[in-house]
């Protein structure tokens, strides 16, 4: 169909970063046709578009990019908040993704896209148990994706059970199969919306010669590289002890790195890392959420001068892309002292055209031109938090004081998923429903190994 977004403010994030005040974007099919002044673009365009949107007192932005996510590990909610990256990654999380079956991570998968997609986002990179399924739900959903299926050949079993570390290469084979598999299955499906990448768990779990292979496979098919990055304090010293140099210089050496390839966290790093990941065009995922519920703040100032592409994910149990805006620009803030570092435009760049640039996107999406796919998304500026709207404050007002209840509209490739702050690609109440009992159940299958772990430990 066609679209005409008229009477808007339209938060373009073009290369001049133009903010176009009563303005109006015209949608053709997938593609943006045109973006101007309203009194240039309702002329040519409202007589033939099959849609008009007024968007008086509303902004236009271009539709926001989760560049680190775990679909499936919504069904943790409420309980791996409160723990460290370890516990919650080994016991908590390695307990839920045990106790689901595959159409428990549909479910799971299918909220969260919802969930996204009511937050602004449109692109999500995803990975997380039963990817197959989760794969199945971004194609349901509607939600561009791109998928990936972790892997590792440390035994996770002796990780989890007693913290020693020990690479089994035929665990790391069945791994990098699967992940083929499903880039196999879904690559480019549905006119290049879900696409894939190849996706090794971390550098701890990961030895050299598998991540050597899973940057030979991403090459073969044609596909780019993210992994976990010195996400706890554990990981840095890991690769240390078992390979003898710190994460960056160990990927380097194996050739998994480039401007295809995406780290996620990146807390722990020191300048190594840093300088290795920069002189490479690497990006990184800042999860500023997540990890500062885990008391820590990654150095993103560090990266980004140090010529870094840093975009932004929501990683584990929450998938709403505007409270991670706010908590990355206070987090920075805190880690910096700086009360003006960074400005509310540079963390809009992190969810929008950085996370598109990370994915080699950037002539796609992450901002609003002609030409661009349709990923749109109008927010509903006449509420009082906005109060008072001016050319200034459009985009601060955003990121300190925004919130996901105001996504009114989400446009994904030309088909509009959010219409009046409900998601009308499927059955709302009905994903809902059927993730809350599916999740109960996962539930009381993890709680056996909880009570079993836990009794473990008191002995």
């Amino acid at each position: 169909m066609s679209i005409l977004f008229k009477s808007g403010t339209i938060v373009t994030m073009s290369e001049g970063r133009d903010i176009i005040w009563d303005g109006s974007l015209y949608v053709e099919g997938d593609r943006i046709v045109e973006v101007g002044k309203t009194a240039d673009l309702v002329p040519k365009y409202e007589a033939k578009a099959d849609r008009v949107v007024d968007a008086t007192h509303r902004v236009l932005y271009p539709g926001f990019l989760n560049i680190h996510c775990h679909s499936t590990l919504l069904a943790c909610r409420g309980r791996a908040e409160d723990a460290s990256n370890w516990d919650a990654i080994w016991g908590i999380m390695a307990s839920i993704s045990e106790a689901m079956t595959p159409e428990d991570a549909y479910m799971a998968s299918m909220l969260a896209h919802v969930e996204m997609l009511k937050s602004g986002v449109t692109t999500v990179v995803d990975s997380g148990s039963h990817m197959i399924r989760a794969g199945d739900a971004a194609v349901d959903s509607g939600i561009r994706a791109f998928l990936h299926q972790t892997f590792r050949d440390a035994d996770p079993v002796k990780i989890k059970e007693q913290g020693i570390y020990e690479y089994i290469p035929a665990i790391g084979d069945q791994g990098l199969q699967r992940a083929v598999e499903l880039v196999e299955k879904f690559q480019g499906q549905d006119r290049g919306r879900i696409q894939c990448l190849m996706g090794p768990h971390a550098t701890d779990v990961c030895s050299p010669d598998l991540l050597q292979r899973a940057r030979r496979e991403a090459d073969r098919l044609g596909v780019g590289v993210t992994i976990h990055l010195a996400q706890n304090d554990v990981e840095p010293q890991q690769c240390k002890d078992a390979w003898g140099d710190w994460p960056g210089r160990m990927m380097e050496k194996a050739g998994l790195l480039g401007p295809d390839f995406i780290g996620a966290h990146a807390i722990f790093l020191n300048d190594e890392d840093i300088a290795v990941l920069a002189r490479n065009h690497c990006s990184v995922s800042h999860n500023a959420q997540i990890n500062a519920k885990r008391a820590h703040i990654a150095p993103v100032s560090d990266m980004i001068e140090a010529g870094i592409n840093v975009g932004l994910g929501t990683d584990n149990m929450f998938y709403d892309i505007i409270e991670v805006m706010k908590v990355a620009q206070i987090a920075w803030r805190l880690r910096g002292g700086d009360p003006t570092q960074p400005a509310p435009e540079t963390v809009l760049e992190m969810a929008s055209i950085n996370g598109s640039r990370a994915l080699g996107m950037q002539d796609q999406v992450g901002s609003l031109e002609a030409g661009k796919l349709a990923d749109v998304i109008m927010i509903n500026y006449n509420r009082p938090r906005y109060t008072p709207r001016v050319q200034e404050n459009v985009i601060s007002n955003l990121i300190h004081f925004g919130t996901s209840n105001d996504v009114e509209m989400t446009v994904v490739g030309g088909r509009i998923l959010v219409e009046d702050f409900t998601y009308i690609g499927g059955d709302e109440e009905a994903i809902v429903d059927q993730a809350q009992q599916s999740g109960a159940e996962v539930w009381a299958r993890a709680r056996e190994d909880w009570s079993r772990r836990m009794a473990k430990r008191k002995k």
